[in-house]
């Protein structure tokens, strides 16, 4: 978890790379719709909503998401959830599934600190992929390239990571929400905080300490 730009796909991929996790990001999932036709009602509300950089409907979220889980954890698939957890009712929501699934031992909550400035520079610097997708961070080891290293499609700046939409985002998403969903989960000792401000190797060293 942590503000919006604070790394958390960059270092779940990571993760999911290394120790073969599967890797869940809500934002990847609701992003994919956007490249499907024939979408229902819920769908279409959902993707209005994102292009304003406005939050998607809790349960609908909920969802999508415990559907992805479910067909991990049924192969004994540790997952990593990456942005999942973005407001207090949410948190409660998820952490009532733990309970019923009995992993709320299981449960690491790791979150990324930066500035509310450093969001704002990272928004609107990133970039990603016409062709798959793929989010490339903002960092000096990418600031030259042109197309995706995975697929080698166009990178362009999202259409929601303008810079006005950016400061609503860290707004919403961050001090008014983000900030309780932490003071729940402390009450279970299940949250780490780490400085995210770092080179992405170093803070990878440090997610794998906390998860060891």
């Amino acid at each position: 978890m942590g503000l919006p730009g604070c790394g958390k796909g960059t270092q779940a991929k990571l993760l999911a790379q290394k120790y073969n996790y599967d890797h869940i990001s809500s934002g990847q999932i609701l992003r994919g719709l956007l490249q499907r036709e024939n979408l229902n009602d819920l769908e279409k509300q959902a993707v209005t909503l994102m292009k304003k950089g406005a939050l998607v409907d809790d349960e609908f979220v909920f969802g999508l998401v415990t559907q992805e889980m479910e067909k991990s954890l049924s192969k004994n698939i540790p997952v990593i959830l990456d942005g999942v957890i973005r407001n207090l009712v949410q948190a409660e929501i998820y952490w009532d599934y733990f309970k019923k699934r009995g992993l709320e031992k299981d449960v690491i909550l790791v979150k990324l600190a930066i500035s509310e400035e450093e969001a704002f520079d990272r928004l609107t610097k990133r970039r990603i992929c016409n062709q798959c997708g793929e989010i490339i961070p903002w960092a000096p080891e990418t600031y030259d390239l042109k197309n995706c290293p995975k697929c080698h499609g166009v990178l362009e700046v999202r259409a929601d990571d303008d810079p006005e939409i950016i400061r609503e985002r860290i707004i919403k998403q961050g001090r008014a929400a983000l900030w309780p969903v932490m003071e729940f989960f402390d009450q279970f000792g299940v949250t780490a905080k780490i400085d995210g401000k770092r080179p992405m190797t170093e803070i990878l060293q440090d997610i794998e300490k906390t998860i060891q």
